[in-house]
């Protein structure tokens, strides 16, 4: 109770300090639009000047925004005040400012000529930090959701998972007419949202989403947006499909219906299959804040669910049978106030057998593990966010509340060499419900010529956790509550921006408690071409139970070199010293299934980790070229190592405290290019990396090392709007060497697509092979080949799809994995060949 009535405490005092609304607004602003005369659609990044008198005297100037808006301070003297608005492809205006009047500007279109060459944008181009894309020219007949076209853009990728990435950097904001509906869930727009309905997509870099930190910091994000054509704004997009087929009996359902304006937003959908499409991943948050001032720890937990997983597409093998049903709804309250609001349900089964042989790998002998089992997972999942956000010039406030339940039981029936018996069956039974509230408050306001910042962050997480093994359970219940508030100053003064907070972090849970305070002054300095910035925040941590106390200094350093519109450099060096959660104080053993257990030493890990990394990346927009490359070497040591104890078949884990480092390096590259004549985009991505560190084996020191090279090139070829193809790979080779004697044969594992697609409208085939290549072990190579085939027939607002996959019906497929001291050759079940008729219907 001490500690709530410490957190009340401490969020009414630093809510106190905000003030009033009538202090804050007291200063009146010039707000205005510059709209497109022609398509009505707004115009970013205009040059907007004030000045006064016939002399046009300049007093201060601005660039609209995304939505073509801008807002400048009103001086005191209000006579002859004039608004001028000017960008290149536009005819310049001039208008008188009437107090209280907001302006409205409608640029008329102006085309230059060169000696008799005329200017106009291509399909790609770019304007200060804004990468634009018509998308009308890399739309196709067969592209259904925006997804599809972006997967075209050059310097644009998305991974597996569903993430957005520019130019090797993932994107941090995604909008849709400049809002953000899903709160980063991205996922329910980029594969639901119509690919007709959009006419750009717009990539601002150096993203600053808060208009109070404007011109005062400067960041390395990266957003998206898109902006719709205006015949679909304000309108209701909706879907419908079904689908039944055979091998065994399957299903798929859906409904979606998505309402963009820019005003107000609306997303509601449901998925539901068991064709092994997982629809779950579009319910996850897919970006995160890079504010390295706050690092919200991650929530600790005891147990948790066997994992699925195969090196193959996840539909291979995945089978499932899901609900997914989410609502998304935005009011624009006025011009800079938004309520959010997103709620959403999932319920999953996942059912899956496989079999693997591990190696366990000792100073002086290595231990072989045999099993098989049949697993069964079964989850509900519920969530709740309620967002409201004022986003202002002179002001911001946010408060974010979201709540979150999830309840997971597994089953697995295995059987294996895993006791002094020998082989064995058993029953293993594992639930995790685990239920979660947070609420973040965040309030900016300008006074005079300093920012004033107040942030406050309440979070509660409960699990109760049950481990069953045949008749014997175990519970393990962790209630942890987390608090972080803080307060900060900035003032910009010339080229130095200069940023002072301090905070205090509670956390009190059935293990422990905790108390930090922290004092972080972070500097910024801007040129022309140049960018520093230099962090050295300290911080105190304490811990009651096992008296701990320690003051530590986190210091890094960023200095970012712009050549030139095309030219970025970045250096990047940091020391970052972090410690343990909560349960790594747990100092009693505890199973985490039927073969494993973990036992801690009792004491609080301190991790410490220096990271050196150099960045740069070219980008020439005309010529569709876009390339990155990032080197990274980093240090790592820990008051801890773990010792890996096996007997009879049982393997535990236990902590000790002594002394652990490790280190590694990394190289990876990004290339995309366009060929617009052709109709083609090319991307390579590369990766090389080498990891060293050490555990504790029979009582002595056993370095490892692990080498890791990938290759993932892409092709799309669109030659005109009949004929599509495809070709993708991922092409890894790694090895690892485990103390002096034993050195594990490198392996490679080659991933190959291939797709061609014929589009007569209203005809539509398509088929795909997928080849995988493994090595299992020295000399033992798996290789598999899938077929798929769809033909569909469209209309206007009809859709017909018949698809077949896994034409050659392979059943099971095997692979190879390294982990530190272990080896893992594993057999899964795979899908078999099954048929699936589809009727999709579009309004």
């Amino acid at each position: 109770m001490k500690w709530i009535a410490f957190y009340m405490y401490t969020f009414v005092l630093l809510a106190s300090l905000c003030p009033a609304g009538s202090t804050v607004f007291a200063q009146a602003i010039i707000k205005g639009t510059v709209i497109d005369r022609e398509n009505r659609m707004p115009v970013d990044a205009a040059t907007v000047q004030l000045t006064q008198g016939n002399a046009s005297l300049p007093i201060n100037y601005t660039l609209t925004d995304g939505e073509g808006m801008f807002t400048l301070p009103q001086p005191r003297q209000t006579d002859s005040l004039f608004v001028s608005v000017s960008i290149l492809g536009y005819q310049g205006q001039r208008k008188a400012v009437q107090a209280g009047q907001p302006l409205l500007f409608e640029l008329e279109p102006q085309v230059f000529n060169l000696k008799e060459v005329e200017i106009r944008p291509g399909r790609v181009w770019g304007r200060q930090d804004t990468i634009n894309y018509d998308v009308t020219q890399f739309l196709s007949p067969k592209d259904q959701s925006i997804k599809d076209v972006l997967l075209k853009l050059p310097g644009i990728d998305i991974d597996d998972l569903g993430k957005i990435s520019y130019n090797g950097k993932d994107i941090s904001h995604f909008y849709v007419e400049g809002l953000d509906l899903t709160n980063g869930k991205y996922k329910q727009i980029s594969e639901n949202l119509r690919a007709d309905a959009v006419q750009n997509v717009q990539v601002m870099e150096n993203h600053q989403p808060i208009r109070v930190l404007q011109k005062k910091i400067r960041t390395e994000d990266v957003a998206l947006n898109l902006k719709l054509k205006p015949e679909f704004r304000d309108r209701w997009l909706i879907n419908l499909e079904g689908g039944l087929g055979a091998s065994p009996l399957l299903w798929k359902g859906g409904a979606d219906a998505l309402q963009i304006s820019r005003k107000s937003q609306s997303a509601y959908l449901y998925k539901g299959n068991n064709t092994g499409q997982d629809v779950s991943g579009e319910q996850d948050r897919l970006t995160e804040s890079s504010d390295a001032r706050w690092e919200e720890p991650e929530i600790p937990g005891f147990l948790q669910q066997p994992e699925f997983s195969a090196p193959l597409k996840k539909g291979r093998w995945l089978f499932n049978q899901i609900h997914s049903l989410s609502a998304n709804r935005l009011y624009k309250l006025n011009e800079d106030t938004q309520l959010r609001i997103n709620a959403g349900y999932i319920h999953d089964r996942q059912v899956q057998e496989r079999g693997s042989e591990t190696s366990y790998y000792q100073s002086s002998d290595t231990v072989h593990v045999t099993e098989q089992s049949n697993s069964r997972i079964q989850s509900d999942r519920v969530h709740l966010n309620i967002g409201l956000e004022s986003n202002t010039q002179e002001q911001y406030l946010k408060n974010d509340f979201s709540a979150t339940g999830n309840w997971q039981s597994g089953l697995s029936q295995i059987m294996g060499n895993f006791s002094p018996a020998g082989n064995t069956a058993l029953v293993q039974r594992i639930r995790t419900p685990e239920l979660g509230v947070r609420n973040l408050f965040r309030s900016l306001w300008n006074r005079d010529n300093h920012t004033m910042e107040v942030r406050s962050l309440l979070r509660y997480h409960g699990n109760s956790a049950m481990l069953r093994i045949g008749d014997e359970s175990n519970s393990m219940n962790l209630q942890d509550f987390y608090t972080d508030n803080s307060i900060s100053f900035l003032r910009k003064k010339g080229p130095l921006t200069r940023q002072y907070t301090v905070g205090v972090i509670g956390e009190i849970s059935n293990i422990e408690k905790s108390l930090q305070g922290y004092l972080s002054p972070d500097y910024q300095w801007n040129a022309y071409k140049w960018t520093v910035s230099l962090s050295a925040p300290i911080r105190w941590t304490g811990y009651t139970g096992v008296n701990f106390s320690r003051l530590s200094l986190n210091p890094s350093l960023s200095v970012v070199y712009k050549l030139n519109y095309a030219w970025r450099f970045t250096a990047h060096a940091s020391y970052k010293e972090r410690y343990g959660d909560m349960v790594d104080l747990y100092d009693r053993p505890w199973q985490t299934n039927y073969r494993n257990s973990i036992l801690n030493c009792g004491i609080l890990p301190v991790n410490r980790q220096q990271i050196y990394s150099v960045y740069g990346e070219y980008k020439r927009t005309a010529s569709e070229f876009f390339a990155t490359f990032n080197l990274t070497h980093d240090r790592l040591w820990s008051n801890r190592i773990f010792e890996q104890r096996i007997k009879d078949g049982q393997i535990q884990l236990v902590s000790l405290p002594l002394s652990n480092q490790g280190s590694g390096w990394s190289a990876k590259g990004t290339f995309s290019k366009g060929f617009y004549d052709w109709g083609v985009k090319t991307s390579l991505t590369a990766l090389l990396s080498i990891n060293k560190a050490e555990q504790m084996s029979e009582g002595e020191r056993l370095p490892y090392q692990y080498r890791f090279m990938r290759y993932e090139p892409k092709i799309t070829w669109t030659p005109d709007r009949h004929w599509e193809a495809g070709y993708e790979a991922g092409i890894q080779y790694g090895g690892s060497k485990i103390g002096e004697r034993t050195r594990l044969a490198p392996l490679w594992n080659v991933t190959q697509q291939m797709r061609l697609s014929y589009i007569f409208l209203p005809l539509e085939v398509s088929c795909s092979l997928d080849h995988y290549h493994n090595d299992v072990a020295a000399g033992q190579t798996v290789d598999a080949v899938f077929a798929d085939l769809s033909v569909g027939w469209k209309s206007r607002r009809w859709q017909v799809m018949a698809t077949a996959t896994n034409l050659f019906d392979k059943r099971t497929y095997g692979y190879t994995r390294y982990s530190s001291l272990e080896s893992y050759t594993s057999w899964v079940q795979i899908r078999p060949r099954e048929f699936l008729v589809s009727l999709r219907y579009q309004l």
